[in-house]
């Protein structure tokens, strides 16, 4: 007998059990949550996502992600196992139906990946025939829910480049309508929101530092939210005060590395490095405050 058979009907045990709408089961699969309890056999769930052939698939246009990196890489791992997690993808029909007249940019294709086209791109230079697919059209009932979809997925991915990600959460804005509404909507806070965005508020040439990872992505946010003319000061002097922390840190771990006790017995000469105690005592003087050569003294002192 069935718990709810043994504790017989009633309106709350009733209301809990009530389905989710058919929207909100959609979004819930499209965010890998679970809607239904999971009866299927071991060997069901093996096979219970449908596979299409890649050459059905066409990469979405709106793709967050300017340019797709690592392709080889990410053909390499799929060349052992396959495609793991499936793409999410819509028909033909729903992706033209929310962009209209975009036949040509989706070529002959019968699906549209809305999340995974670099997943679709490694899957064809490994050669692939089929991947897995999440099929869901509810994602493309107009263009703001097939944009929010693929930016959301996009945005929740940890190696989209910083530009991207602020130009994906640009977008969001557009649809959302506010910065706040997006932060709900991703399940983050308005100002993590607001440092990514203020890479878009960066100069070109600043930008320019991000992607090649000169400037620090952490340095960058921060000068995003000056004004233009202050951009270039702000960053020049945070890089400077990186360097000398870094600096910093080298040489205290090399003062360390000075006093550290040596391996070689007491009653032999003590030396490092090839020198005498005579020049050891000099280098010590040169890197050593004060301070710094009275407790090595002390430390040192027999006892």
């Amino acid at each position: 007998m069935s718990k709810a058979d043994a504790l017989g009907g009633s309106s709350t045990f009733d209301a809990v059990a009530q389905p989710m709408s058919s929207r909100a089961a959609s979004f819930a699969a499209f965010a890998g949550q679970s809607t239904a309890p999971d009866t299927s056999t071991p060997s069901e769930k093996v096979t219970r996502s449908p596979r299409l052939n890649v050459e059905e698939l066409a990469p979405n246009p709106y793709n967050p992600r300017e340019t797709l990196k690592a392709i080889e890489e990410m053909a390499d791992s799929l060349t052992g196992r396959g495609v793991i997690q499936p793409l999410t993808v819509v028909t033909r029909q729903a992706f033209l139906k929310a962009h209209p007249g975009h036949e040509a940019q989706i070529g002959p294709a019968a699906y549209v990946v809305v999340d995974g086209n670099r997943r679709l791109a490694g899957a064809k230079l490994a050669g692939l025939d089929e991947v897995p697919v999440h099929l869901d059209d509810t994602l493309a009932d107009d263009a703001d829910t097939l944009l929010e979809s693929a930016l959301t997925a996009a945005v929740q991915h940890e190696n989209l480049d910083p530009l991207d990600e602020a130009k994906a959460l640009q977008r969001l804005v557009e649809v959302h309508g506010s910065q706040r509404a997006v932060a709900r909507a991703l399940g983050k806070s308005s100002p993590w929101v607001t440092q990514r965005l203020a890479l878009l508020k960066l100069t070109p040439d600043l930008q320019t530092a991000v992607e090649d990872k000169s400037l620090p992505v952490e340095v960058a946010r921060r000068v995003g939210q000056l004004p233009t003319q202050q951009q270039h000061a702000a960053a020049e002097e945070a890089m400077r005060e990186r360097n000398k922390a870094r600096s910093r840190k080298q040489a205290e771990s090399k003062s360390a590395n000075a006093v550290s006790t040596p391996s070689s017995s007491r009653n032999e000469p003590l030396r490092a490095e090839g020198r005498d105690v005579t020049e050891l005592a000099a280098s010590l003087r040169q890197r050593l405050t004060p301070e710094q050569l009275d407790d090595l003294v002390a430390l040192l002192a027999p006892r």
